[in-house]
């Protein structure tokens, strides 16, 4: 690298892993590595202690090179799991949700037996084939791709007239994008994917039946660019570094997509449909456009709906003629995650209640109303409860920590997914801990640490004072667990971000909690989200616990149902179109509602009758 290489720019060009959680703005403290030998130069930064320094570390973000110069890199550590999920349509509970179960995909394949060409009947191959789809639907106009008609022929002649095409078809006007000879199709597959902030979900789905066949999950790789959203749109606004965070996305998707199809046995080149669902900058980001105004008042992103979308321009390894669609975003900070999300609840069928819709991801963001009216808005929450800011935390995956009690001897009892030796603590972990060290006395109601009768649960590191969730010969990185004043200090930001947006929302449409008939709640918590200490903490409101429910990932399930059913596309078209967007960025109560907050589990603890109890 030339001299005056910042040491995260040279780590970016040899394409290796180093997270840097504030965009490489020397805020974070993230991107540390230790100094072997050579000469170099730094400034100083706040993020880093001194004691550190003295010891040979460094920011990578601003240290530039200036001779030869050796580092060590951290570990980076890369979740993900893959599981096999026997899932058919007629397991939902369609009055449940808002989408439609009727197995309708906007590409579908279609069979058909095509006359060979004689003196009485010699139109062209093609048209000869519009005719006979003709007979399969309303059909206004068909067209066929390029790289289609260059196989018809051959196809149509090679099993006397029998062949198998894929189809896509939006409406009445069909497009042809794939031809076998019958008998050779290997099938129509779709993905859906649902793209966070810190982790990407991708379903892979029998387009014939509707059956999931693979579920992959894994991090986001973009997530060294930058932790939140904020970060990222920061770092995209340096040369070079928006294609950067785009093929990091793509890189991630393609990657879930090989696992799941090696995995069930199929070619990627039979994926002919993608549905992606995500907040408004991930969006922005899959498709190589300038994210910088989604933070920039008066916060207008390039696009709310996208057209459909070619996968090989977007770089996805599927069949080089698939379609992507992305689920419409509302505003700059509600996305399509939100209106896919809508689709896994009742919400946009039920007339008389009036419900909520909370999904507390890295950009949380909350929904009320009923089919006839809805409002949203959207909080910059933090990435805590997806495994992110917190050290000792990690995404609901394999050897996350995801329910958490302490006795009152100090002992930690915890369950792992998939039981294997813990890594970290996943959301519904670190709210377990958090409700649990409130309620034993270990921390006040402003998460500072107390003196308690167990004081061998405190331990000291380099990051001070920390509770010890577990030792580390009993990990599998072989450290300790451990959370520290900090850790929780981020874990009440991020609760008091959500809890705040939701009260202010609800002022805004003169509504109180009690009279919310029911509140759904989704995100990366894991399988076991316990409302009692969700509430307990302050995260959600204290009502009766028989309205809440808990849907797991929204987001993933609401892009699954628009593959499915070309229906659900045209529903959450209309929705992005329909919803009042509320931008918390320019109301100054929202401040006065999140400083409130800030406690465990408010100041005003009238609001939590049973956690003052």
């Amino acid at each position: 690298m030339p001299a005056g290489t910042t040491i995260l720019d040279a780590v970016r060009k040899a394409n290796l892993p180093l997270k840097a959680a504030c965009g490489g703005e020397g805020a974070c403290g993230t991107c540390v590595v230790k100094i072997l030998e050579g000469t170099y130069e730094t400034r100083p930064s706040a993020a880093l202690p001194e004691h550190l320094i003295k010891q040979g570390y460094a920011l990578a973000c601003v240290t530039e090179v200036k001779d030869n110069l050796s580092v060590d890199l951290p570990h980076f550590e890369e979740f993900y799991i893959r599981t096999v999920a026997s899932f058919r349509l007629e397991d939902v509970k369609t009055e449940s949700i808002s989408g439609s179960c009727r197995l309708n995909p906007v590409v579908r394949g279609v069979e058909l037996e095509v006359p060979l060409p004689s003196l009485e009947d010699n139109y062209s191959d093609l048209r000869r084939v519009k005719r006979e789809l003709r007979k399969h639907g309303e059909v206004d106009e068909v067209e066929c791709e390029y790289s289609t008609l260059k196989k018809l022929a051959g196809s149509i002649r090679k099993n006397n007239g029998a062949i198998s095409t894929v189809i896509f078809a939006p409406g009445r006007e069909w497009t042809i994008i794939d031809v076998t000879p019958g008998g050779e199709s290997k099938g129509v597959y779709g993905v859906a994917c649902d793209i966070g902030t810190t982790t990407v979900a991708l379903n892979l789905v029998n387009l014939e039946t509707g059956d999931i066949l693979e579920t992959a999950i894994g991090l986001n790789r973009q997530i060294k660019c930058g932790e939140d959203i904020i970060s990222r749109i920061n770092y995209a606004g340096k040369p070079g570094r928006l294609e950067e965070l785009h093929d990091l996305i793509v890189a991630t998707i393609n990657n879930l997509i090989e696992m799941a199809t090696q995995d069930a046995g199929i070619s990627p080149a039979d994926i002919f449909y993608a549905s992606v669902s995500g907040n408004t900058t991930m969006i922005h980001l899959l498709l190589g456009l300038d994210p910088r105004h989604i933070r920039e008042e008066p916060y207008v992103p390039t696009v709310n709906r996208v057209p459909f979308v070619p996968g090989r321009d977007i770089g996805l390894k599927i069949n080089h003629e698939a379609r992507v669609h992305c689920a419409p975003a509302v505003g700059s900070y509600v996305g399509g995650d939100i209106t896919a999300g809508l689709l896994a609840t009742p919400i946009l069928r039920d007339s008389e209640k009036v419900s909520m819709f909370i999904d507390a991801g890295t950009n949380g963001e909350l929904v009320i109303g009923n089919k006839d009216w809805q409002m949203t808005c959207a909080c910059s929450a933090g990435p805590a409860f997806e495994g992110g800011g917190v050290r000792c935390g990690m995404p609901a995956t394999e050897g996350a920590i995801e329910t958490v009690k302490i006795s009152d001897e100090g002992k930690v009892e915890y369950e792992v997914i998939d039981g294997k030796m813990p890594r970290g603590i996943c959301g519904s972990g670190l709210i377990d801990l958090l409700a649990e060290l409130l309620r034993h006395g270990y921390i006040d109601r402003q998460g500072k640490f107390k003196k308690v009768n167990t004081p061998e649960r405190y331990v000291q590191n380099e990051h001070g004072t920390g509770f010890l969730i577990e030792e580390g010969k009993n990990c599998y990185w072989g450290k300790a667990l451990v959370i520290t004043e900090k850790d929780i200090a981020t874990l009440i930001r991020t609760k008091a971000a959500v809890f705040s947006a939701c009260s202010l929302l609800l002022k805004n449409v003169g509504l109180a909690f009690d009279e919310i008939d029911a509140l759904y709640i989704a995100g990366g918590f894991g399988q076991h989200l316990n409302i009692e200490n969700a509430i307990r903490i302050g995260l959600l409101p204290d009502l009766e616990r028989t309205r809440f429910h808990y849907l797991g990932n929204s987001s993933l399930f609401g892009a699954y149902l628009i593959l499915l059913s070309d229906n659900n596309r045209k529903i959450v078209g209309a929705l992005s179109e329909k919803i009042t967007y509320v931008e918390l960025n320019t109301d100054p109560a929202y401040m006065n509602e999140y400083t409130g907050a800030l406690f465990l589990p408010h100041t005003d603890m009238t609001l939590f009758p049973s956690a003052d109890a």
